[in-house]
């Protein structure tokens, strides 16, 4: 049918057609019925389609009620809003802040970059929300800033970057890795047994530190990485002040006590780190359990023991016991071995630290 119509068109033309002569010599180009014909039958749809444009990258849609608009104008005309999870085709980016894409519904306009992700990108931080969906919060925090949320530890590049989550935002706090200062590669864990011993001899290189967080059930993408100065951890505000030269890197609340005189309060046990020198390769060092003592009004520590170990921390409890799992160096080996610590709170006034025996 193609070529039949093709046909026609060239018999209707070539009555009408006319011959250019060249002054060097004799050559006749059919000038309009031959061009027509070429151009019909070289064509692999013919008259009959319009050329269909390239696919673009598929994205996801973050946030609710998202605007798509008909350009970056201040004063752009809304052609239409997304919704969170919404499927599109990004079709070209400009700068970081600015999207063309597509909708499912055919509608092409501009919408601001940090609401789409990229499909790839979505599905590997599905897969890192996958693989820290087992881990408990070890310590609660909250944004300070609008902070980048990363796929992998790192302020080297903006290409991890899946969103910014804004201030106030709380997280948990799930795990924790260094990389070298403005770099993206993961430093490794070189513990060396008696560490501590050797702290002022051999200082850590500079790095940065970085948090694993789990955000609320209202964001789309829940877990990411986070520079850690832009998280405050939420310490309990009677045990904020005793931190000191060692801050608190996880604490659980164990049980509580009625004081006269300040009403309900609780016994903690608390993973320490120093402040300024931490012990090379470990997230804490030593844990504490805090006492509340109804007669002085303010807490003692109960027991404590140093413990170099790394997150995460498993939490479970019993009626009266309360079961800690963690990994922790060995001070002879330095090898990381399970160990389990226990906390028995059948006494309320007087709860006890043990070590479980392996």
């Amino acid at each position: 049918m193609r070529h039949r119509r093709a046909r026609d068109l060239l018999d209707h033309f070539e009555a009408k057609a006319y011959t250019w002569r060249f002054a060097n010599g004799g050559l006749k180009v059919r000038a309009l019925g031959g061009v027509i014909a070429v151009l019909l039958l070289a064509s692999p749809s013919g008259c009959d389609k319009a050329v269909r444009q390239p696919k673009g990258e598929e994205g996801v849609v973050l946030s609710a009620d998202v605007p798509v608009r008909n350009s970056t104008a201040v004063l752009a005309i809304e052609l239409t809003r997304l919704q969170r999870g919404e499927g599109v085709e990004i079709l070209e980016r400009k700068g970081a802040e600015w999207m063309r894409i597509r909708t499912r519904g055919g509608v092409e306009g501009w919408v601001e970059a940090r609401y789409v992700l990229s499909k790839q990108a979505f599905e590997h931080a599905q897969a890192l929300e996958r693989e820290m969906a087992m881990i408990q919060r070890q310590a609660l925090g909250q944004l300070v800033g609008s902070a980048a949320i990363r796929l992998t530890p790192g302020r080297a590049v903006e290409e991890n970057v899946l969103f910014y989550a804004p201030a106030g935002t709380l997280v948990d706090v799930l795990r924790r890795e260094r990389t070298s200062r403005l770099g993206r590669e993961v430093l490794p864990r070189r513990y060396q047994p008696y560490a501590r011993r050797a702290r002022v001899s051999e200082p850590m290189p500079p790095s940065d530190l970085w948090y694993c967080v789990r955000l609320p059930e209202s964001f789309l993408v829940r877990v990411g990485w986070v520079y850690a100065p832009l998280v405050e951890l939420k310490v309990p505000d009677r045990l904020r002040h005793l931190q000191g030269e060692y801050t608190f890197v996880a604490w659980y609340e164990l049980a509580s006590v009625e004081d006269p005189e300040i009403g309900t309060s609780y016994h903690y046990l608390t993973f320490d780190t120093h402040r300024t020198a931490p012990v090379p390769g470990t997230d804490f060092e030593r844990l504490r359990l805090w006492i509340w003592d109804i007669e002085q009004h303010r807490y003692k520590i109960g027991r404590w023991e140093i413990a170099h170990g790394v997150l995460p921390i498993a939490h479970q409890r019993d009626a009266t016991l309360h079961r800690f799992r963690m990994r922790l160096y060995d001070p002879k080996t330095g090898e990381l071995t399970d160990v389990e610590y226990l906390v028995d709170v059948s006494d309320r006034f007087a709860p006890r630290l043990l070590r479980s025996r392996p």
